[in-house]
């Protein structure tokens, strides 16, 4: 909307400006062409008078006129036709944004010869006598015009007639230029092409360029038919007949006129298209009189002139309304008012009738400023034109009423009047363009008073479906008058301009359709309403696309098909929707590249399909080759296909060999797998002639399926100094392609291979886009069905976690740096290989199983040093060089032999041969495994380290992983219990300095249980025998035992004896193995794990201790009465044999020890809570929950703690001393004050002669007790307390701990004395018996 600069007062002074009619020989023209102007145009500049003139009213009063505007026009200018008129409105809205057509009257004629004509008076009466002609031609124009035509042609006085110089400069003279003030008021003229026949409208020779109509487009789109002839305002002039054959236009018909009248009729027109110098033969003095000429013409000959046909025209409506009252009033009366919709437009008056007289007075007031007698007499020709029914006149007559007040009064005016006015032109007399007009003036009166609601109805009520054009018009005004209220309106505003750019797109309007749908999206855009967006972008890249606007279009359609610029909400638009988009997207791209990108600059960004830049990944190294043998399996390694998740887990690994080694080191991983979860803060490293692998996850988010080809990394390369490069420095690989469908993900994984050192950056990725062949089959019929392919890249942008350590961070979105894209490639390094052979996938529980590696280097630099890390040493561990046991029943270690048993970490070091593993060598060793207790997942990690000999590169070591998960079966479940036995024995592999010497036996009773289902890969086990390691004691071979095969559920018992073995020494480890039957178990280093099981570390993923240099983690060795059973058993899976043992460890004889710890819930079965009937509920604590009387005696209960018997040896010790404890019970829920007495009143005490009797209510002989006899405890609510006692006695016999009072009270009550301690009813026997030890058997005594 182009906005006014002008008031809206200004704004109709202008629209209602004087007109005066220019008539002008030839002769004079072409003095005026020598300017390139003609008169007419010439004189355009200076029609605003800047001085305040002054023009008397009918009474003679003097009211002065500001600025007063004239416009001149030529004389045989005529409106075009309502086909052509329709034509130059398309025109001039191409060309400009806005084009407000208004109605003129012409108030005065001037004619003008020029003086070098042969005979100027000749002249002058032709041109009178050609306006004599046009005069009476048109006599609805000027009622008095023969009076005016004899005072000019009868006396040509000062005031009528004016001298004119210009052209005082020669035309060759171009070195003085003055200002160009016409340019601004010339339209830009249009090429004339003729096109066989005369034109059908022919321009007169003073006609402005806007009427040469030959250059304008031939399509009509508001219906151009011969009949369509809009209707005549009343006042303008009759319509031109028209020669129907030829089309031109009798200019005068009817009227003769001789040859030599020199009219310019079809005269060659100025060139058109050249900018031109406008003004060259001018002077500043001419400039200046032809500013005097305009002026003198409006105060001597224009005010003059309407100050005469004022007083005339009010002198003619003055004395004839006199006589018209009494008749308008009876015709009033018999007539009687009606309504504007009930009768029709057939009125029809005279040229000389007084209601147009009365209009033409109202018009010529208000042209020269005199609003108050204007609205006077509109309103009195309002009232005539009411009464007489004449509609179409009463409407003009109302809105120059309102417009009248309006200039005279702005904050008081009749508003009603516009709003009738407009409703009688629409549905009574169907005139659109007087409606135009009436909505144009009336809008810039009701937006100067803040009324833009009602400005913007009046726009909407305009449009209609027989003019796009107009619509549009009308709808783009009404958008910006919701926007420019007093509270703006944006959403009314953004969906009229859509109306309007709809309506500006059928019209065929389309870079105004294009600018209206812009102006829309500002509102909707960010809002979340998808479907609105994706309509307005639609049309927008259609409406560009058609204007050539390849950018902008593009613009438009990569917004529809890219959803990351939908802020999460994804396209609702229907899958044949998104197919349009999607199609409309190529082509334009494909123009796009075509016509208007510079190849040079690469390949433009795509939208499609979406890459999550964090989501990429990047592989460094190559992963483990698979070996020729399918019976051997690579190491697993680091690979994109591997599980992340317990990426910490490998951390920790590494730290812990990180740790050994560099102690004093900052610990950073040595990252193989980089990902938006690795710290990426630092560069990674690759060797030389190892892969780069760059996994990128592209998406598609449309309903529509694409396919993607040749696919290749974007990169750039920056080789080290001082090498030599031979061919491409960095060798990369291109992804054929896949197919998208809708709504999938690809993974798509790109290789680079650098070939020398140096830095290496990744950007992007670049790939062709298309349609899938079942996609391009759906095209509209009769266009091609070869799919488009385009060709674009995506930009890889990966980003850190937030920052949020410090102030600032945590007040602003910082992110950490991630160099996982920019890589550095150094020498070349070594490489290991290591395999497996065939590692089982199910195991049971228990069993035992060993697997050969190989470790290989594949490198082309030696291996330094070799370590490996295990998550879990207990169970597993790497063997290079093992030692076969002795045969023998029993065989006894050194610490040097058992130290494979003593881990205190989960790193060792591996010995290499020669100390260096040089490229091509092979390590042979042995994997030993030992299934858990528990049945389940039993994962191998594997982590080993190794360095490359004289490394020049920044990262001296490297790492390779290995993962295994393996299932572990329920087998046998077993209890095991030691026992002191009576017998004795001499000591096992005795020597003769202890000949003779007995020691004692010990029982080792096991329960076997066998806890596999029927249909497990391994469900019978056979026990086949039995070993045990102790620092002392050894199992006693047995012969006769024999193999116990045990099915699903089935148990045995077994009961074997140890006794103590007579070694040198306290350090060592005895082994013995006691075989069931023939059979002989293969121990090897199976012991190893019976040490290692029991040897507990500290939890992989928590953080290490603090060091402490005089920490000592060797666990202490097991004690004499320590001793690991090891039960071993045999099954079958597959065919083929296995073996397996538990391993128990009693701590010290009288242990009872099961494994596993916890039942085994059978498969399928759910652990189930136990059942409740009532349901359980926790127990209330009571302020004061004082039971009743009868239960207050059972408050508290007494239990206690002592030995049945005991030994002393009196002769030594006199006294003997008998410690044991009282447990009091609290049976209520409030708290309680106890008071336990040992020596209650009433009863004799330990002093008393009273004899020793086992039921006696009173205490033994000679019993007394140590410590205070009367004692006060306090107990919580459902608590208990143990209180120690101790008595001493005498005397060997049986004796009672003697009788205890308690008494109870409520804590709160004992604090207030209010109520007494009650007795409780606790009755307590007791019995100890005390031995004398006998005097030989001393040495024998032990504590049980």
């Amino acid at each position: 909307m182009a906005q006014c600069k002008l008031t809206p007062h200004e704004y109709l002074q202008n629209a209602f400006a004087p007109q005066v009619a220019i008539l002008c020989s030839e002769d004079a023209d072409n003095l005026c062409l020598k300017n390139n102007l003609r008169f007419v145009e010439l004189i355009q500049p200076f029609c605003r008078l800047n001085n305040e003139i002054r023009i008397a009213d009918p009474s003679g009063n003097t009211v002065p006129i500001r600025n007063l505007r004239v416009v001149f026009e030529d004389m045989n200018r005529r409106p075009p036709q309502p086909t052509l008129g329709k034509k130059l409105l398309s025109e001039v809205v191409s060309t400009a944004p806005w084009d407000r057509p208004t109605t003129s009257k012409k108030g005065a004629n001037d004619n003008a010869v020029a003086s070098t004509s042969e005979n100027p008076m000749d002249q002058l009466n032709r041109l009178s006598q050609y306006q004599h002609q046009q005069l009476h031609q048109t006599p609805a124009r000027f009622p008095k015009s023969e009076q005016v035509f004899e005072q000019m042609t009868s006396m040509y006085g000062s005031s009528n007639c004016h001298l004119l110089q210009i052209n005082s400069r020669h035309s060759d003279q171009t070195d003085v230029h003055l200002p160009d003030p016409w340019s601004q008021f010339l339209i830009q003229r249009a090429s004339c092409e003729p096109s066989g026949g005369s034109s059908s409208e022919a321009s007169s020779g003073t006609g402005t360029p806007r009427e040469d109509v030959s250059g304008l487009p031939s399509r009509v789109t508001e219906g151009d038919t011969a009949d369509c002839c809009e209707p005549i305002h009343p006042l303008s002039p009759t319509v031109l007949s028209i020669d129907e054959k030829n089309g031109n236009v009798d200019m005068m018909p009817g009227v003769e006129i001789s040859a030599d009248v020199p009219v310019m009729v079809n005269r060659p027109s100025l060139p058109a298209g050249t900018a031109q110098h406008h003004g060259g033969c001018l002077t500043s003095s001419d400039v200046d009189r032809i500013r005097i000429f305009v002026h003198e013409f409006c105060v001597r000959s224009l005010i003059p002139h309407v100050e005469r046909q004022i007083r005339h025209l009010n002198d003619v409506v003055t004395n004839r309304s006199r006589s018209k009252s009494l008749l308008s009033a009876t015709r009033r009366w018999l007539v009687g008012n009606k309504s504007p919709g009930s009768a029709t437009n057939s009125v029809i008056y005279s040229p000389e009738a007084t209601e147009l007289q009365t209009r033409r007075l109202g018009d010529l007031c208000f042209m020269f400023g005199l609003y108050e007698l204007a609205y006077s007499f509109y309103h009195t020709a309002k009232n005539d034109f009411k009464s007489d029914q004449a509609w179409l006149y009463f409407a003009g007559a109302q809105e120059m009423a309102a417009l009248a007040a309006f200039m005279q009064n702005s904050s008081d005016y009749p508003k009603r009047y516009l709003e009738n006015s407009l409703q009688t032109y629409l549905n009574v007399c169907k005139v659109y363009n007087f409606a135009i007009r009436s909505t144009l003036l009336s809008s810039e009166v009701l937006k100067h008073c803040g009324e833009y609601g009602e400005a913007a109805m009046m726009f909407i009520k305009l449009t209609s479906e027989e003019s796009d054009l107009l619509s549009a018009l009308m709808l783009e005004q009404a958008a910006h008058c919701f926007i420019n209220s007093q509270r703006p309106l944006p959403r009314k505003y953004a969906f009229h301009m859509t109306l309007a750019g709809h309506r500006f797109s059928k019209a065929g309007q389309r870079s105004h359709s294009l600018r209206a749908y812009k102006q829309a999206f500002q509102v909707y855009a960010t809002r979340g309403w998808v479907l609105a967006e994706d309509h307005i972008h639609f049309t927008l890249g259609k409406q560009a696309h058609h204007l050539k606007q390849l950018t902008e279009g593009l613009e438009a359609y990569n917004y529809l098909v890219d959803q990351r610029q939908k802020e999460n909400a994804s396209s609702q638009q229907s899958p044949a929707q998104q197919m349009t988009y999607v199609r409309e997207f190529f082509n334009t791209f494909h123009q796009y590249i075509q016509q208007e990108w510079d190849s040079s600059t690469g390949v433009p960004c795509l939208p499609l399909p979406l890459i999550d830049s964090q989501e990429t990944r990047v592989l460094l190294g190559a992963p483990q080759d698979p070996p020729t043998n399918c019976e051997w399996t690579a190491a697993s390694h680091v690979s994109l296909d591997s599980d992340e998740i317990s990426k910490d887990r490998w951390f920790a690994l590494e730290r812990e060999l990180f740790v050994k080694r560099c102690s004093s080191m900052v610990f950073r991983p040595n990252l193989q797998l980089l990902t938006s979860d690795t710290p990426n803060t630092q560069s990674p490293v690759v060797p030389v002639n190892e892969p780069v692998v760059v996994e990128v996850l592209m998406k598609n988010p449309l309903a529509v399926s694409l396919m993607i080809s040749d696919v290749r990394l974007v990169f750039t390369f920056e080789p080290s100094s001082n090498q030599e490069i031979v061919g491409a420095p960095v060798q990369d690989t291109i992804y054929p392609g896949c197919n998208l469908p809708a709504g999938a993900q690809e993974k798509v994984r790109l290789e680079l291979h650098p070939q020398c050192t140096g830095k290496l950056l990744i950007k992007g990725v670049i790939y062709k886009l298309c349609l899938t062949p079942d996609m391009t089959s759906g095209v509209p019929p009769g266009s091609t069905t070869t799919p488009v392919i385009i060709e674009g890249q995506q930009n890889i942008e990966v980003k850190g976690p937030r920052l949020n350590t410090t102030s600032v961070e945590k007040c602003s979105v910082v992110y950490a740096n991630d160099k996982r894209l920019e890589i550095t490639v150094m020498p070349p390094m070594s490489r290991l290989s290591v395999i497996f052979h065939d590692i089982p996938q199910i195991l049971s529980c228990g069993e035992l199983c060993s697997t050969d590696v190989m470790i290989t280097n594949i490198g082309p630099c030696p291996v330094s040093k070799l370590k490996l890390a295990v998550s879990d040493p207990n169970h597993v561990y790497l063997d290079i060089q093992e030692a076969p046991l002795p045969g023998v029943h029993i065989c006894v270690l050194s610490d040097s032999e058992t130290k494979d048993g003593k881990i205190t970490s989960r790193t060792e070091t591996l010995a290499l041969p020669n100390g260096v593993l040089n490229p091509g060598d092979v390590i042979k060793a042995k994997l030993w495994l030992h299934a858990p207790m528990s049945p389940g997942a039993f994962d191998v990690e594997l982590l080993f380290w190794y360095d490359t000999l004289n490394s020049p590169g920044k990262i001296e070591y490297r790492l390779l992983r290995h993962f295994s998960s393996i299932y572990v079966e329920r087998s046998l479940s077993l209890k095991a219990s030691s026992t002191m036995s009576q017998n004795l024995q001499e000591f096992i592999g005795h020597q003769q300095e202890n000949e003779g010497v007995y020691s004692y036996t010990s029982n080792l009773i096991i329960e076997a249980h066998n806890n596999s289902e029927v249909d497990s890969s391994c469900s019978s086990y056979t026990v086949v025998g039995l070993s045990g390691n102790s620092g002392k004691w050894a199992v006693v071979p047995h012969s006769n035992l024999q193999g116990q095969q045990l099915r699903p559920g089935e148990s045995c018992h077994l009961c074997v004896k140890c006794v103590q073995h007579a070694k040198k020494g306290t350090s060592g480890m005895i082994l013995s193995q006691l075989h069931f039957g023939s059979s002989q178990v293969p121990l090897n280093s199976w012991w190893r794990f019976s040490l290692r099981e029991r040897v507990s570390l500290r939890d992989l993923l928590t953080d290490p201790p603090p060091p402490k240099p005089n920490a000592d983690h060797i666990p202490p060795p097991p004690t004499q009465a320590q001793q690991d059973a090891k039960h071993i058993a045999a099954g079958e899976r597959g065919g083929h044999e296995t073996w397996g043992q538990h391993s128990v460890h009693l701590k010290s004889l009288g242990d009872s020890v099961s494994i596993p710890s916890s039942p085994l819930i059978q498969a399928g079965e759910e652990e189930k809570p136990p059942i409740r009937i009532i349901p359980e509920s926790p127990p209330q604590i009571l302020q004061s929950p004082l039971p009743p009387a009868f239960k207050q005696k059972h408050l508290v209960k007494i239990s206690a703690h002592f030995p049945d018997c005991m030994e002393h040896d009196f002769m030594t010790n006199r006294l003997c001393s008998i410690e044991f404890e009282l447990c009091l019970h609290n049976c209520s829920a409030c708290q309680l004050t106890t008071f336990l007495n040992l020596c209650p009143e009433g009863l004799p005490n330990s002093n008393g002669n009273v004899s020793s009797h086992v039921y006696s209510p009173q205490a033994s002989t000679e019993l007394l007790y140590v410590g205070g006899t009367v004692r006060k405890v306090n107990l919580l609510p459902w608590g208990h307390t143990k209180v120690p006692v101790r008595v001493l006695i005498n005397s060997p016999g049986t004796y009672s701990l003697g009788v205890f009072s308690v008494t109870a009270i409520r804590h709160e009550a004992a604090k207030d004395k209010y109520e007494q301690p009650i007795p409780q009813a606790c009755q307590l026997q007791t019995a100890v018996t005390v031995r004398q030890v006998p005097r030989g058997d001393h040495h024998l005594s032990h504590n049980t």
